[in-house]
């Protein structure tokens, strides 16, 4: 476990507010294989998991500082937290906001020069996810790739790289405008890798079954909001509306032989 770890531990407990939230009814969230609240992830490499879990650096006003989907060795996430306490000064500090998020971009991309050798080694990418990634490449280009100087890539970068990289595009946004789907689109969103360590397990399904689930979930969940508003509105309507639906009852034409009589 990464959060109760020296030095991470205290730099959490004197330099900042920790807070949580659900995110299991979000779109963008993924599947792995069978860990349960109470059991810890071990021995896997920084970033992995980036849909399931994203540890946020905010300022007291909201303002995104830095972002670190997935799970990160204690050693690299106290690197992640000190740059973020820099990050902090900086939109306090009284420059223009330009300067303030020009001087952004440069400290993120000076973090990517600095960055211990041992982190980015324990940034390299799961073995799934860069398979992944390079079938995803038949799609279009991916930020997730180093190119060389005739546009072909030439590996994929380490996940510490890239989510520095990602970060410099989003200077001081606030967390409301934040596009979470998007920052965290990387390797598979759903995997079942299971070893049964944990227990039993749980086992998924394939990435084509889980994404059919979550269409006919939203299927659903659309079906229900139609239903809803439905009633919500027959139960508004005015009673005298129902009367224009009636049609006045056709009159038989009236038809008279003459008799004869006077």
């Amino acid at each position: 476990m990464t959060l109760p770890q020296e030095p991470v531990f205290s730099l959490l407990k004197d330099h900042f507010v920790v807070g949580w939230d659900n995110i299991a009814g979000e779109d963008y969230v993924g599947a792995s294989h069978g860990y349960t609240c109470e059991e810890s992830a071990v021995g896997t490499t920084n970033g992995a998991g980036p849909r399931n879990t994203q540890m946020f650096i905010l300022s007291p006003d909201g303002i995104v500082l830095h972002c670190l989907p997935g799970f990160w060795h204690p050693d690299d996430l106290a690197f992640e937290l000190e740059f973020a306490r820099v990050m902090a000064r900086l939109w306090q500090d009284k420059r223009s906001k330009q300067d303030k998020r020009a001087l952004f971009v440069r400290m993120h991309q000076r973090a990517i020069r600095t960055a211990p050798k041992a982190m980015v080694v324990r940034s390299a990418w799961q073995g799934f996810d860069a398979n992944h990634e390079r079938e995803r490449l038949e799609q279009g280009p991916r930020d997730t790739f180093y190119y060389d100087q005739d546009g072909e890539p030439a590996g994929l970068k380490p996940l510490n790289v890239l989510l520095h990289e990602r970060m410099a595009a989003r200077p001081f946004v606030a967390f409301k405008n934040f596009d979470t789907a998007t920052f965290v689109d990387y390797g598979r969103p759903y995997y079942d890798n299971n070893a049964h360590i944990d227990g039993i397990g749980v086992t998924f399904g394939t990435e084509g079954y889980m994404d059919s689930q979550k269409r006919m979930a939203e299927r659903a969940k659309k079906r229900a909001e139609v239903k809803r508003r439905a009633a919500e509105y027959e139960g508004k309507k005015p009673q005298t509306e129902k009367l224009k639906t009636r049609r006045k009852p056709k009159q038989k034409k009236s038809t008279s032989r003459p008799t004869g009589k006077k």
